[in-house]
């Protein structure tokens, strides 16, 4: 008979031989994300269509680089608006004036709302420039253009009209920094939303805001946002589970300052769902993130669906949870 000893021994180099052997095959994934399990969906899980969403998306591409204030940006809007409008929300452009390290600069908030029985309101938000560089093309193809394709195709399967609270699909303007990532230069569409509703006297009615970023990746693996209500977290990981998609909703926790930042602040509950790690591995985010490389071929519509049926469906349970 071995002793508990000699037990614990053969344990623990049970233990090291699994770890290892996880480490050669897949502990990339653990810490990064879906590493290499390309994502595929579903069809017709849902009204989100993530195909139409990806043709959404070239067209966004096709404006080129859409740094604020430019005038590509203004046909984004412009695009954005359209469908939403096709859709049959209501939509409201809302301008400011941002003060950034590069002087005034004249930005563009813009809301469709689809309408609902109840008073309060359910937020989406995505921000929808690109960031500015002056050394070389950036498009933008993950970081701004799938949560913008993604948002116009939740839009039209939302409606014009649902049971239960109001759903306001909030397209940021200048969420990336102009110089250095700071408290005053970044987010400035957010934080300008969120001055906007208290000064209207309307913040309350918002229970839940939901924040996309960077979703478009092939690799799918969103990380649970660490300082999120439990809620809130739950009833969108309960649903990517109950769908098949656990795979691609992460049980690791992280931390990113993002557009939901200034909602959580204002006391209103706030998630951010990002995938943070832009391609199989973190060397290839690095080659990918805010350079030359983030292109439509390295964004998939399979991926788009994903988050498209998730939320979809974990609007109920938000509705739920939130009253």
């Amino acid at each position: 008979m071995e002793s508990p000893a000699m037990k614990v021994i053969v344990t623990l180099g049970v233990v090291v031989i699994v770890i290892l052997g996880v480490t050669s095959v897949g502990l990339r994934w653990m810490l990064h994300g879906a590493g290499s399990r390309r994502t595929v969906a579903e069809q017709g899980k849902s009204p989100f269509n993530g195909q139409r969403a990806f043709e959404d998306l070239r067209t966004v591409v096709g404006f080129g680089p859409r740094v604020s204030g430019s005038e590509s940006l203004a046909r984004t809007r412009d695009y954005i608006e359209q469908e939403l409008k096709k859709a049959g929300l209501t939509v409201r452009q809302l301008p400011f004036d941002a003060d950034t390290p590069l002087g005034k600069v004249k930005m563009v908030n813009v809301v469709g709302v689809v309408e609902g029985s109840r008073p309060e309101v359910i937020m989406l938000s995505n921000h929808y420039e690109t960031k500015r560089f002056s050394d070389f093309t950036f498009v933008g193809a993950n970081d701004g253009g799938s949560t913008t394709a993604w948002m116009i195709e939740m839009a039209r399967a939302l409606g014009a009209k649902r049971e239960g609270m109001s759903v306001w699909l909030c397209f940021f303007d200048g969420e990336e920094a102009f110089k250095q990532w700071s408290e005053t230069d970044s987010l400035y569409g957010s934080r300008a939303f969120v001055k906007h509703l208290r000064d209207e006297g309307t913040l309350s009615r918002v229970r839940a805001e939901i924040n996309v970023d960077m979703i478009g990746d092939c690799y799918l693996g969103i990380k649970r946002d660490r300082d999120a209500p439990m809620w809130l977290t739950r009833a969108i990981w309960d649903t990517a589970r109950d769908l098949g998609y656990g795979a691609y909703f992460l049980p690791f926790a992280q931390d990113v300052t993002d557009d939901h930042i200034p909602f959580r602040q204002a006391g209103v509950p706030a998630i951010d769902l990002i995938d943070f790690t832009y391609g199989q591995s973190s060397e290839e985010h690095l080659r990918n993130w805010h350079t030359a490389n983030d292109t439509l071929e390295r964004v998939c519509a399979d991926s788009l669906q994903v988050v498209g049926d998730v939320i979809y469906h974990a609007l109920s349970k938000i509705e739920a949870a939130a009253d």
